[in-house]
């Protein structure tokens, strides 16, 4: 990256208020601890922190630009240092965090990669992780770590190189208008949902509004984009019929007829699945190495993107086979006679309800623990979505059931109404020591809740014991 200001000020719809038009910047950074000299500073305001208390130390650090707020009030009384070197710039905007946008837009268009974009209620990351082993080996940029809301994408599209050929973003979203804003970003060619679930449900007044909210992906992607949705979900295929009007779509599927397909599944020992992988050129057997079932949908989605981005054959069915799921994701531990499933970076209804079928079929003959806390954004819904945990939990026959949270104590009493032995704990020290006891050798123990509940407390709490 090598700018003139003068097109950044252009970009961000913003105005020089010191330094000079001169002023080429080489790179861009929200973080005044990492900034490289020649970089932009982006002072973004958040709930808990102002990037403008940092414009000092960026300054220090070597950053040749300031992007600030700008509330139409003279350089003095905005919160950059006074006096700050000649050959530092300062633009002025309205918002930072669109600023940013902005700027990552103007960027992508310098670039002409096949880009794929994706989203869904549960299991993007997932899906995300099995992309990016199809298309790097041909030179593929895909999204890393969490970057995948309005600050992460940005960052991402920085990344863009000419050597790229093709990109993939996760996109993040728990508001209206945020997946809009992200797509107008990267503007992608490919773009898929993994499903529509409840995820976030408490931020919307309505499923039909969340629905539209996921739908922003397809509405705000340019009018050639394909859409890649999940056959056998109600809610993707609405968006189909309401949303995709003369567009391409590519389907992924195990039960309703799709484009992608998985077909003579069984499970394989120690974790995991093997099938036939149906595409338009035919099938191949592929072994996914991860727990549930569920995770096979991640699977035939993360083919459908490499394979409209027109990845080999060979790395899609590589990648499959080199997948192992992250820290926290669907991770099985070994704690010597005793198996960890450690499913806690998120949480919804779907998700949980998928989480201990894959439970019931993985511990086949042995014992079934669940150790379960909140889901959280559920809105008005959420005390009837814990209950039905409980009741899941009941018909599939789990035998040791542990609850920690508010919400979660719902789950704790719908399942123990119903014959489940449970047990409710105000603390997750509490549960672990409760929990540690009744644990035998060969149990299957699940844990799972929203990301915020922190259950690798108790993960860890078992590894000490176990």
């Amino acid at each position: 990256m090598d700018w003139p200001i003068r097109e950044w000020i252009e970009a961000v719809k913003g105005r020089l208020v010191a330094g000079s038009l001169e002023t080429r910047i080489q790179g861009v950074s929200t973080d005044s601890r990492t900034i490289s000299p020649g970089q932009a500073f982006v002072a973004l305001k958040g709930p808990k922190f102002d990037g403008h208390d940092f414009c000092g130390e960026a300054i220090n650090r070597g950053a040749i630009a300031l992007i600030v707020a700008d509330p139409s009030v003279p350089l003095r009384d905005l919160s950059v240092p006074v006096g700050a070197p000649s050959g530092v710039a300062v633009i002025a905007v309205e918002d930072t965090l669109k600023a940013l946008g902005r700027l990552a837009a103007t960027y992508r268009g310098g670039f002409s990669p096949m880009v794929g974009a994706l989203s869904g209620s549960s299991g993007k990351t997932t899906a995300k992780d099995i992309l990016r082993l199809m298309i790097e080996p041909t030179g593929g940029l895909v999204t890393h770590g969490n970057l995948n809301n309005l600050i992460g994408v940005p960052l991402m599209v920085f990344r863009l190189e000419p050597s790229h050929k093709t990109a993939v973003f996760e996109l993040a979203m728990n508001q209206p208008g945020e997946l809009a804003e992200l797509t107008e970003i990267v503007r992608p060619e490919i773009v898929a949902l993994t499903n529509i679930g409840s995820a976030h449900r408490g931020n919307f007044p309505s499923h039909e509004a969340l629905r539209a909210a996921k739908a922003e992906l397809i509405v705000h992607s340019p009018p050639d984009a394909i859409a890649v949705l999940n056959a056998d979900c109600y809610d993707c295929a609405l968006v189909a019929q309401e949303y995709c009007t003369g567009r391409d779509i590519a389907t992924f599927g195990i039960q309703a007829p799709a484009h992608f397909r998985a077909e003579q599944i069984e499970p394989v020992s120690p974790v995991g699945y093997r099938f036939d992988l149906v595409h338009p050129e035919g099938r191949q057997t592929v072994t996914l190495s991860a727990f549930g079932g569920y995770n096979i949908y991640n699977v035939l989605c993360a083919a459908a993107i490499g394979y409209l981005l027109e990845a080999p054959l060979d790395d899609i069915y590589a990648g499959i086979e080199a997948f192992r799921p992250a820290s926290l994701r669907s991770e099985v531990i070994q704690l010597g006679r005793v198996t960890v499933i450690a499913d806690c970076y998120n949480a919804n209804p779907e998700s949980v309800e998928a989480a201990i079928d894959g439970l019931a079929e993985f511990a086949g003959s042995r014992r079934c623990v669940f150790v379960f806390a909140d889901m959280l954004e559920q809105g008005d819904d959420a005390e009837m979505a814990h209950r039905m945990v409980g009741q899941t939990v009941a018909e599939r026959r789990i035998d040791l059931f542990a609850t920690t949270g508010d919400l979660a104590a719902w789950a704790s009493w719908e399942a123990g109404r119903m014959g489940v032995r449970s047990g409710h704990f105000e603390t997750k020290e509490a549960l672990a020591q409760a929990l540690l006891p009744e644990i035998r050798p060969g149990d299957v123990v699940l844990v799972k809740g929203s990301r915020l509940m922190a259950l690798e407390d108790v993960i860890e709490r078992l590894r000490e014991s176990l």
